[in-house]
């Protein structure tokens, strides 16, 4: 029970820096709402979602790969090494996108990306992949403390800039501050979003460069080759899974006929609305990976694994039922006009869960080494969720978006496990995992029939129903719970 004492400490350790620089961030989403029109505010979403794609392809699954390889050479070679692609790969993106930028502009045919926007995303994007691989090295040394300060603060700097920009830049301009108009233009906000972005992440950057300075070793052709051979089919995997994440933000505005901005605006508003599953997945994930690299495949306990997949789940549901029992409550961070949006809620709180399940169960294929399998099962998912979007997104506008997400990330769940029963047989308590995930439902649905004009007695209701399904989970994993706190 240590093992899993010492990775409920790490998830604990990256989600709080997760937790707290994620809710900050989330807080913008309330913030986008009052200060943009509901226009770029789905701009905001739709070029974020670009953003996210081309990041996972500039990173070319390296995290992952470092993870694997730390083992096997020495770890400034590797560092130097891997950083160094990403840097040339990164300037090389730089230069095509600032030659071609009309061109791509007209492609994608959206009205807010506009030209002078690739060039600071691909800015945005190319500073993040370069300094992903010193971030990876900060969790596979342990230096957790470090990786959560430096992500807070890049959350944090993010922020300020944004006020400074969306907030104290006009005031200024409205009371005849005039030198602000040389840097800022009022009619333009949603520009001052993603600089926003860029000055954060230049800042962060900064901190890494005299590490990487100090590193001495050489470059390793042999090491590089061996990284891709592992890794491209990583990427692969982490690009299906970003577009499964992020299509529909990206087709939304070419499949809906009216207001598609307007729309894309209301279903990311609700989206985001599911940060606590995706804030608790994320920290579970950073903690996982490296955690089970570590025990590997030989002399790790299956059991163990088995354990962990059923807890995440546990908690995953207690995170499911609570955001939406008292969605209420959180519905005070919208604006009227986005709260119709709620409907999608449900589905994308689900989806991401099954999406926590589908990387807890990669760990199959990660650990034989047959990272093709990912790539496979994802790209099935990445079609399903295409496929889904054009047929679903034009009948049932933005909800159609959100169940083909749900029924993606199910049918990877159910595809991976089965797959991995044959290569790496882990007897998972699927019994127990579709117990909690049932009743998670069952509560959830039943709750949204209450609604009492009394507020007080209604949220204290509501809570009576919370308490009572932590009390029904404690009861049925009691025996287990104890044994892990001991």
């Amino acid at each position: 029970m240590s093992k899993l004492k010492k990775l409920a400490g790490d998830t604990i350790i990256y989600g709080l820096s997760t937790i707290l620089g994620r809710l900050l961030n989330w807080l913008l989403m309330p913030f986008y709402i009052r200060t943009l029109n509901m226009a770029e505010v789905g701009g905001v979403f739709n070029i974020y979602s670009y953003i996210a794609v081309i990041l996972v392809l500039l990173t070319f699954g390296f995290e992952t790969g470092y993870f694997r390889f730390i083992k096997d050479y020495k770890q400034e070679v590797l560092l130097k090494t891997l950083t160094s692609f990403i840097t040339a790969f990164s300037i090389l993106l730089t230069v095509c996108v600032f030659l071609f930028q009309d061109q791509i502009s007209n492609v994608l045919g959206n009205q807010f990306l506009t030209a002078k926007y690739f060039t600071i995303a691909v800015a945005i994007v190319s500073i993040d992949a370069i300094i992903s691989i010193p971030f990876a090295d900060l969790r596979i040394q342990n230096k957790t403390k470090r990786y959560a300060t430096l992500k807070f603060v890049s959350v944090l700097l993010n922020i300020l800039f944004t006020v400074f920009f969306l907030v104290i830049c006009p005031l200024l301009i409205k009371n005849e501050f005039r030198f602000v108009e040389y840097f800022f233009n009022p009619n333009n906000k949603l520009y001052y979003v993603f600089v926003s972005n860029l000055l954060s992440s230049i800042i962060i950057g900064l901190f890494f460069i005299p590490e990487l300075i100090k590193v001495k070793a050489k470059y390793d052709l042999s090491l590089l080759r061996n990284v891709i051979k592992y890794s491209y089919p990583i990427m692969i995997v982490g690009l299906f899974g970003m577009l499964i994440q992020n299509i529909d933000k990206i087709l939304m505005p070419h499949l809906i006929s009216e207001d598609a901005m307007e729309q894309l605006a209301i279903y990311g508003a609700n989206y985001k609305i599911g940060i606590l599953m995706a804030l608790f997945i994320q920290s579970y994930r950073l903690a996982f990976e490296p955690f089970f690299f570590k025990e590997g495949k030989d002399c790790a306990s299956k059991e163990l694994y088995a354990q962990i997949l059923k807890f995440f789940v546990l908690f995953g549901c207690l995170i499911f039922v609570g955001v939406l029992v008292f969605i209420d409550v959180v519905n005070l961070l919208l604006l009227p006009d986005y709260i119709e949006g709620n409907i999608i809620i449900p589905f994308i709180l689900l989806g991401q869960l099954f999406f926590g399940i589908y990387y807890s169960l990669s760990l199959w294929y990660k650990l034989t080494d047959r990272t093709n399998y990912g790539a496979i099962i994802s790209g099935i998912g990445a079609v399903l969720v295409i496929i889904g979007n054009i047929v679903l997104v034009p009948i049932y506008g933005y909800v159609g978006a959100a169940i083909s997400s749900l029924i993606c990330f199910l049918l990877m769940t159910v595809i991976s496990y089965f797959i991995g029963q044959k290569y790496y047989p882990i007897k998972y308590p699927v019994f127990k995992i579709i117990l909690h995930i049932s009743v998670a439902v069952i509560v959830v649905y039943g709750s949204s029939f209450i609604h009492l004009d009394n507020l007080l007695f209604h949220l204290v209701l509501k809570g009576t129903i919370f308490v009572s399904y932590f009390a029904f989970l404690y009861v049925i994993e009691r025996k287990e719970l104890i044994k892990i706190l001991s």
